[in-house]
């Protein structure tokens, strides 16, 4: 991505901080996938919270990471600095973002305004940007906003890291078409 603008991705995590809008369903390895498949591409990463700071997270402190992603996020101090320091949704501009993914959140998204997060990703929606939204356990999703935009919404245990890959295809596509 020399000579051009590096693509900048949003991630925002439903973590325990918000009780009635998070079950607890991202842990660690949900994050760590996608943050590392948007780093490895250059893309700049930033992570948000309901609240900011660090996030509570069920699988932070495992005994034994299973999975390779995870190993390294453990070993990678600018990673973990990046997850200790997450950005409030209040302090998200969401004209500074190509795209988004959202992680966690229960309930009707749209409908309960979850201190600007629906906000933030009707923002994007209508600025023709993508969206990518897995759910917690009770997730639900009727967005009204109107654009350009295109909505990722996925369930399954590998869908953070196959939107992930979705959202950097998209962007690539855009840029491609527009420069």
């Amino acid at each position: 991505m020399e000579g051009s603008q590096p693509i900048r991705l949003l991630v925002i995590l439903s973590t325990d901080e918000g009780a009635d809008v998070s079950d607890g369903s991202v842990t660690l390895a949900h994050i760590v996938s996608p943050y590392y498949l948007f780093k490895d591409e250059g893309a700049e990463v930033v992570l948000a919270t309901l609240t900011g700071g660090h996030p509570s997270l069920p699988d932070f402190r495992a005994a034994e990471p299973q999975e390779p992603s995870v190993r390294r996020f453990l070993l990678d101090r600018a990673a973990r600095d990046d997850l200790a320091d997450t950005l409030a949704a209040s302090q998200i501009v969401s004209e500074d973002f190509d795209a988004a993914l959202s992680l966690g959140f229960s309930g009707t998204l749209w409908e309960s305004e979850i201190d600007g997060v629906a906000a933030i990703l009707t923002s994007l929606l209508r600025d023709g940007k993508p969206v990518a939204v897995i759910p917690g356990n009770t997730g639900a999703v009727t967005p009204d906003a109107e654009g350009d935009g295109l909505l990722i919404f996925g369930k399954m245990d590998e869908a953070p890291i196959l939107a992930a890959h979705a959202l950097l295809a998209i962007v690539k596509e855009r840029r491609h078409r527009i420069g």
